[in-house]
C-alpha cells in the first residue's frame, strides 16, 4: 500500500473512532489533507523518467506552491482548458478546490485550538478526500491533469 494510502485509511480510522476526541478528529482532518498532497506528488512524479531520483524529486514539492498552482487551476483564464473533455476538467477542478480546501481544514485542525472541530466536518474533510480519491483513476491519464501536476511543483514564470 503506498503512502498516500495509508494516509488516507489513517484518516478514516481516526475520524471513525470511538470516542470522538479533539486530538483523533484533528488528526483525521490532518491526516487527509497530507494524504491528498502525497497522492498528488506521488502521481506528479511518476511521470519522471529517471525513477532513481524520484524522491528526490518529490521533496520540492512545497505546499504554498501546490495551493497557488490549485487555485490557479479553477481559473479559466489562468489554466486554460480549451477542448478538454468537460467531465475530466470538473474532476480536475474538484481535486484541486479539495486539495486547497483541505489545507485550510488542516491549517484550522493543527493550529486553531480556540474552537472545537466538530465530528461532522472532520468526517466531511475526510469524505472529500476520499473522493479525490475515488476520482483520480478517471482523470490521471488526461494530458490537462499532467499539465496540472507540473505546475505543482514549478513556480509560474
Amino acid at each position: 500500500m503506498a503512502f498516500h494510502d495509508d494516509l488516507l485509511a489513517q484518516a478514516l480510522q481516526l475520524a471513525h473512532s470511538d470516542p470522538p476526541t479533539q486530538a483523533r478528529l484533528r488528526r483525521a482532518v490532518s491526516s487527509a489533507y497530507y494524504a491528498v498532497f502525497h497522492l498528488l506528488i506521488a502521481e506528479a512524479v511518476l511521470n519522471w523518467s529517471n525513477v532513481a531520483t524520484r524522491t528526490v524529486l518529490a521533496r520540492a514539492f512545497d505546499h504554498g506552491i501546490m495551493r497557488a498552482a490549485s487555485n490557479r487551476a479553477l481559473n479559466n483564464s489562468l489554466f486554460p482548458a480549451t477542448g478538454v473533455d468537460p467531465a475530466i476538467l470538473n474532476d480536475l477542478r474538484f481535486v484541486a478546490q479539495t486539495f486547497v480546501q483541505l489545507q485550510e481544514h488542516r491549517h484550522f485542525a493543527d493550529y486553531n485550538l480556540t474552537k472545537d472541530l466538530e465530528v461532522i466536518d472532520a468526517l466531511n474533510q475526510v469524505g472529500s478526500a476520499e473522493r479525490v480519491f475515488a476520482v483520480w483513476p478517471s482523470i490521471e491519464a488526461a494530458q490537462i491533469t499532467k499539465d496540472y501536476l507540473v505546475t505543482l511543483v514549478v513556480r509560474p514564470r
